[in-house]
């Protein structure tokens, strides 16, 4: 007499299988988000509110016009940095407006919270690198872009 297993060997192989690939699949499939905002001040402790008198100075957006290219510069900065490869920066990082305040916000996307918070850092870091290198070049004035922290 033939056993269970036996006598249903490819359906216990098949299904196993797909599980296997079902599980490999879903874990791809996790995603993790985190920002971090840039404020443009003159005072890295203050805030600037949007609308207000000391909003977005004309200065700022002469100095470092912000386009679809900038993630690009984004990248090739951290690359430049950290190193890595910059078409894997450019497709995990969005750069857009916050409405708190004055400044931009870096969102990165990851499969693990810890790398995904490393890169939306890294992101941050050199978007008011950036911001500030420009300011400098074309006004002598530094320090205009604050990465804001928030816990």
């Amino acid at each position: 007499m033939r056993s269970y297993a036996n006598r249903h060997h490819t359906l216990i192989v098949l299904t196993v299988m797909v599980v296997v690939v079902g599980s490999l699949w879903w874990t791809k499939t996790i995603a993790f988000t985190r920002s971090l905002a840039i404020s443009f001040s003159s005072e890295p402790s203050e805030l600037v509110p949007r609308g207000g008198p000391a909003d977005i100075t004309p200065t700022i957006v002469a100095s470092f016009p912000f386009s679809e290219e900038t993630v690009s510069l984004v990248a090739d900065r951290i690359v430049n940095t950290h190193g890595g490869n910059t078409s894997d920066y450019e497709s995990t990082l969005t750069i857009t407006d916050t409405i708190d305040f004055a400044g931009k916000v870096v969102t990165a996307r990851g499969r693990t919270p810890l790398s995904t918070q490393r890169m939306a850092n890294y992101g941050a870091q050199a978007l008011s690198e950036l911001i500030n290198e420009a300011t400098f070049a074309r006004t002598g004035q530094a320090n205009v872009s604050f990465m804001v922290l928030t816990l």
